[in-house]
């Protein structure tokens, strides 16, 4: 955590014109989760899987996994086959699956997934089905029911990478990170080249703090598909939390040419600039461009507005604080940022409102106290003054003095 001070230097004599040219209250600068503006890495993480779908080749037999070519026995056409409760079934099964392979392609999920769920009930063993079960699940984002279903699958199928896929893609989403990186792991022994597996086990690494093994992963799948933009963003976060900055603006600069609408990249690029290399310009301009794009970050509005409070731009500060806000209502350092740009504008009641509302969220917000009792003294209310000092007393004693000595 960094702060960097922006008290406003006052005396008795000056409060009419308190703050007119002054530049300093302090504004807390807190980390964001993962390390970045959003959670889990950050601005710069995404946790989906890739967009791409799974093939549709459509086997006939049971056992043969969705992406696999199926070898059919055929039988001579003079041997009647003898129905039995068990053929009829696998033929009743095959009826519901390639039901559900139509509607799958159609993109009909929930509809595929009825139909899927008859297929594997009359025939448990038709891994293809199952499959697709838990593909779907993933894509309804329930997590849980589609653990059952692809163990089956690789229990039967111990070399089906896109099944161990899958399955670390749900243990993934449920936070179970050791369960996710073995499926993952899995995957990549099976097939080598599986980009996607290799920058899922990239992006666990991360989130463990493994960067340098996160680094090799994503490099790995870069090196299978060089036009990844989210292998370059993520990591882009592994060399910035390793302090190598300039490869991490690289990494982040890349993804965007890859793909100039990954609001992630932008706002992990602003990270960067942000907290690591101070350049808080051009750490307005990556926000602003990954907001634009995805509006719903309320860490990269409340850096954005601290920004514009550096460069003295108010208005614009308070735009983004309110957004910030909007966004996560207990955020008290933006209200805390939003009074400290109320103050400079010398909307002092307004930047008291703030100061207050901070204070509601930390009780004990000694910045906000601090910044409360130098709006007070701007409306020459010095008992209001006072009383922020007694508090300061308690809980931030070399803030409590600075306050003092401004009131006296």
């Amino acid at each position: 955590m960094s702060t960097r001070c922006r008290l406003s230097l006052i005396s008795l004599s000056a409060f009419v014109c308190l703050l007119a040219s002054a530049s300093i209250a302090t504004a807390q600068h807190e980390p964001a989760t993962g390390g970045g503006t959003i959670g889990g890495g950050t601005t710069n993480r995404p946790s989906t899987k890739p967009t791409s779908k799974p093939a549709s080749n459509k086997p006939a037999t049971t056992t043969t996994p969705v992406n696999r070519p199926t070898t059919r026995r055929t039988t001579p056409a003079t041997r009647k086959p003898t129905t039995t409760p068990a053929t009829a079934n696998s033929v009743a099964a095959n009826t519901y699956y390639q039901q559900g392979e139509a509607r799958y392609n159609a993109k009909q999920y929930k509809e595929a997934l009825e139909s899927y769920l008859k297929a594997a009930e009359l025939n448990p063993s038709m891994a293809s089905a199952l499959y697709r079960i838990g593909w779907i699940y993933n894509d309804l984002e329930d997590y849980a029911s589609a653990l059952d279903p692809l163990k089956r699958v690789v229990s039967m199928q111990p070399n089906n990478a896109a099944a161990y896929f899958e399955l670390g893609y749900a243990n993934k989403k449920l936070e179970r990170y050791n369960e996710a990186l073995s499926a993952f792991q899995q995957a990549v022994r099976n097939k080598s080249d599986y980009a996607g597996a290799h920058y899922q086990i990239g992006w666990i690494y991360n989130e463990q703090k493994n960067y340098d093994d996160a680094i090799t992963s994503l490099k790995l799948a870069l090196s299978y598909k060089a036009d990844y933009p989210e292998a370059h963003n993520e990591l882009g976060y592994a060399l910035r939390n390793l302090g190598r900055y300039s490869e991490a603006i690289d990494e982040y600069d890349e993804a965007i040419k890859l793909n100039p609408e990954l609001a992630l990249a932008h706002l992990g690029l602003g990270d960067v600039y942000y907290y690591n290399t101070k350049e808080y310009p051009k750490a307005v301009n990556a926000y602003k461009r990954g907001l634009d794009i995805s509006p719903n970050n309320a860490t990269a509005f409340y850096n954005l507005g601290w920004c514009y409070n550096e460069a003295q731009r108010y208005a614009d500060a308070i735009a983004a604080l309110r957004n910030a806000v909007r966004l996560k209502a207990d955020y008290a350092e933006a209200y805390n940022e939003t009074g400290y740009a109320l103050h400079q504008l010398r909307r002092y009641t307004e930047a008291v409102q703030e100061y207050q509302n901070a204070i509601r969220q930390k009780t004990n917000y000694a910045q906000a106290h601090y910044n409360l009792g130098m709006s007070y003294i701007a409306m020459n209310n010095r008992n209001a003054a006072l009383d922020q000092y007694r508090i300061l007393q308690r809980i931030d004693n070399a803030r409590a003095t600075k306050l003092f000595n401004q009131i006296k």
